[in-house]
This record gives structure tokens, sequence and C-alpha cells, in this order.
């Protein structure tokens, strides 16, 4: 059977264990159907990579093997078995972290989120979690996904679009070094170059002043309200990983917005060169403190964020995820 035509399987399925599994997707055995695996050179440097990180590669498609999501994660994201061999959530991390960090998310995902939100976080295309309603009706989807086209930058993605427009996306991995969960944010992308600046000034007036990304933040929050990490992370502007010198010059462009900037504005504290600490919850304004003016406006914003809680906590809690 040639490449082209293999089925995907997981490696207990195909017979494959787990120890040889890196030589099985070097020889095509076992490959995504992604146009980049079906050829030999890219297979070629998989295998000379592995070899050189062999034990995170390893151990990493050993753990990531015995889940029944692997053949649609292997679907989703290209170059999941390559990401001990590339800058991976942020620079400065070494192979062993890159790789420890995909395996902890899912192990984290199968041991603290309900079946529809596990489901949502794995899932190969933006999944609808729920829907919320702007100033004028208009129809505002939050959606999740595994990572896809960000898989450098975490594990998992959330979505928000206005009707058909996307109008921001965040991704993310949670970690667990030493037993301690941490959330880390490898990415906040902004909307498509077609949707004009115009679009967001209407969904940011239609949200009562939170700006999409802010509105993703508040999702993350909500998140880990339950989920209890003892941190959360953003990536820096110099840790973002375009910047490393590998993508210096083919990606760098596409980082427009600054991260320092929007992790200052939601009192976030510098934590070295590479990351920021953010706030576990960020408190808000007595309505007393606010001028008279005002204090509709952020009637209107206090109730769509508990409109956002509400549903948030309600996917979470959606039933019991196997841990099969």
């Amino acid at each position: 059977m040639s490449v082209n035509e293999t089925p995907l399987h997981t490696a207990d399925e195909q017979g494959i264990g787990t120890g040889s599994l890196v030589f099985a997707i070097a020889r095509g055995l076992v490959v995504p159907p992604a146009a980049i695996w079906q050829k030999k050179r890219y297979r070629l440097k998989f295998l000379l990579r592995s070899l050189w990180y062999w034990k995170p590669t390893n151990s990493m498609l050993a753990a990531l093997a015995r889940l029944p999501e692997f053949p649609a994660l292997l679907r989703a994201q290209v170059t999941l078995p390559s990401k001990p061999h590339r800058h991976y959530l942020r620079l400065g991390l070494t192979a062993s972290q890159r790789a420890q960090a995909v395996v902890d998310h899912y192990h984290f995902l199968h041991q603290h989120t309900g079946a529809t939100l596990f489901q949502a976080l794995t899932a190969s295309e933006p999944t609808l979690l729920f829907n919320f309603s702007g100033r004028n009706d208009e129809v505002f989807s939050l959606k999740a996904s595994t990572a896809r086209t960000a898989e450098r930058e975490g594990e998992s993605t959330l979505w928000l679009f206005m009707g058909d427009e996307l109008l921001a996306s965040l991704t993310f991995c949670i970690t667990e070094p030493a037993q301690c969960p941490v959330l880390f944010i490898g990415g906040v992308q902004g909307p498509r170059r077609q949707v004009t600046n115009d679009t967001i000034k209407q969904a940011t007036k239609a949200c009562h002043g939170l700006f999409p990304k802010r509105i993703l933040l508040e999702v993350i929050w909500q998140l880990c309200s339950q989920w209890q990490p003892e941190q959360i992370y953003g990536v820096s502007d110099a840790g973002h990983v375009f910047r490393g010198w590998r993508y210096r010059f083919s990606k760098a462009r596409h980082l427009h917005a600054s991260y320092d900037e929007f992790w200052e504005s939601v009192s976030g504290i510098k934590a070295g060169q590479y990351q920021w600490q953010l706030p576990l919850s960020l408190p808000r304004k007595e309505l007393e403190d606010i001028a008279s003016k005002k204090r509709a406006e952020y009637r209107r914003r206090y109730l769509l964020q508990d409109e956002i809680e509400q549903k948030t906590l309600a996917l979470i809690t959606s039933g019991p995820q196997s841990n099969s």
C-alpha cells in the first residue's frame, strides 16, 4: 500500500509498538494526510531530528499514541510529531519541556473537563461552545478547536466570531511542571486582513466596550476559576516563537499587535524576557467609583461578563470526560 493510501490509525490499531512509532512515521506507515508528510525528504528530516532529540520525541509520541484522539490530532495538527524539534509556546524551552507540555495538556483536559468542552478543545475545526448577543442583537459565537495552524503557539484555540467574521483567536497550553498546573497563552491573533478596523470597533461597541481579545481572555479567566492553575502566563513580544532565528525572516512579519501592551493593559507583570505573569482574575470597578455618565454602560458590560461566565462554567460541568 502506498503512503497516500495508508489509513490513519493509532499505533495499537496498526500493531506498532510505541517504541517504534518514530520509525513507523518516518517510513510512512503512520502519517497525517498532509502533503508535507507524503514527501520522503520531510520524513527523513523528521527521523534525523527525532534521533537527535530521541528521548523527548519518543516519550511524547508514546504518551499521545495511547489517546483515542491521536489520529484526529495528527490530521488537524500537521507537525504534531515534530513539536519537540522546534520552538513551541515561547522561546527558551528545551526539547524535553516542549514534549512534556504537549503531553501535559491532554492529560489535564482528560482529568478536568467535561465531554463537551474536551471534544471542542480537541476538534479539527472550530466547534461552537455558545452564542451571545450584542447591544443591537449582533450574534457573537465562541468556538474552540485544536490549535491547527497555530500549533507552534499551543494545543487548543478559542475563536470569537461576529456572524461569519472572525474577530480574534487565542491559543494556549496547560502544562504541569512539578504537578502544579500552569496555563500558558502562546498566541493571540486579531482578525484576517479583510476584516476592517471599523468591524472591530463595531464589535467592541456591541460588547459594551469589551474588545474581542479581551473577551477571549475573559473566557480563559472563567475556565481557570474552575481549573485552578497555579499561574497564567502570556508570551512576550520577545518570546514569541516567530521571534526565533528559524522564523525571524519568514514568520515574524505576521506579528502586528504588541503582546506586551496587551498584557500590561490587563495588569500583567513582566516575568523575564519571554513571558508575562497574568492575574488569575481581574476585579471589576465598583459602580460608585465610575463617572455617573458611564455607569449604565458598565452595568451592561458587567451583565455581558456575567452571561459569558455562566455559559463558560456550564461547559466545564457538561458531563464527565472518559479517561479511557
